[in-house]
């Protein structure tokens, strides 16, 4: 994040790439309207910091942020979210066969119900830690392995490398100048 701005709708904010966008105040849970807010600092590229009235601190992170002033992000995020929980599903489902385990049969075993073992295993839910732990120790196996699958991986790369892709021509670098945010220049932008 390059620069921020309190307008009265919301947090005005611009990307080193050239995304801008407006955060609203209601996405904000801390900050009701835009005269609650004192300032508003960016202490790095990674992090917005507002300061209330009242004195409260507010961070809002990039990844928050950056859906706000770039459509294809959350998109992009999802998709990765998606390949990810599609993985783990594929590999415990794998495992759970070549133990020879029907879905309650695991299920039972790891103190989780069925339909939740079947949605982990579909990708339409991602497991909690202890729930991978659970698993693991029902198939008798290391946690890494239910995680790490060569072959599964590869598999699901393909459906999320389209959504990875970086379009070069809507990313110029630019040379920021200055002693701290504030007084930063962005230079050889078109």
């Amino acid at each position: 994040m390059t620069s921020a701005e309190i307008l009265e709708e919301g947090i005005k904010i611009a990307f080193a790439d050239g995304q801008a966008g407006v955060v609203p105040f209601a996405e904000i849970s801390e900050v009701a309207v835009r005269e609650s807010i004192v300032s508003v600092e960016l202490p790095n590229l990674y992090e917005i910091v507002l300061t209330t009235k009242s004195g409260k601190i507010i961070e809002l992170p990039w990844d928050f942020v950056r859906h706000y002033c770039d459509s294809s992000y959350r998109p992009r995020v999802e998709a990765v979210a998606l390949a990810g929980r599609q993985t783990i599903g594929a590999r415990i489902r794998q495992l759970r066969g070549s133990a020879g385990l029907t879905q309650q049969a695991l299920a039972q075993a790891a103190n989780i119900g069925r339909v939740t073992l079947v949605r982990i295993e579909q990708g339409e839910q991602s497991p909690r830690y202890e729930t991978m732990v659970s698993l693991a120790q029902a198939l008798g196996r290391p946690l890494e392995e239910l995680v790490i699958s060569e072959q599964i991986a590869a598999e699901n790369i393909d459906a999320i490398s389209g959504a990875l892709t970086i379009n070069e021509d809507a990313f110029k670098p630019t040379q920021i100048l200055g002693e701290d945010l504030s007084d930063t220049v962005l230079k050889g932008r078109d």
